[in-house]
């Protein structure tokens, strides 16, 4: 858990996850995006299309909850 306030969350070169803690005040779906997200970093350190493929396998409604975060995520910056 972490207090970033650039990066909901992160995968490290040695796959351990981090998650902002403001990130507890999205919405479930929205978390759940972001933990997949980040899961799919432990197989492609990157956004290549394998990426967005794993991503998609594992929350296919992803674009929903990451536009949610696009259009909403600075209101959770303001804690």
């Amino acid at each position: 858990i972490t207090s970033a306030r650039k990066r909901w969350g992160s995968c490290s070169s040695r796959n351990r996850l981090n998650f902002s803690w403001r990130l507890l005040q999205a919405p479930a779906h929205v978390i759940d995006y972001v933990v997949c997200h980040e899961l799919a970093h432990t197989m492609y350190p990157n956004h290549s299309r394998d990426f967005w493929s794993k991503v998609a396998e594992l929350y296919p409604e992803y674009k929903t909850a990451e536009h949610w975060l696009k259009s909403h995520g600075r209101v959770l910056l303001e804690w």
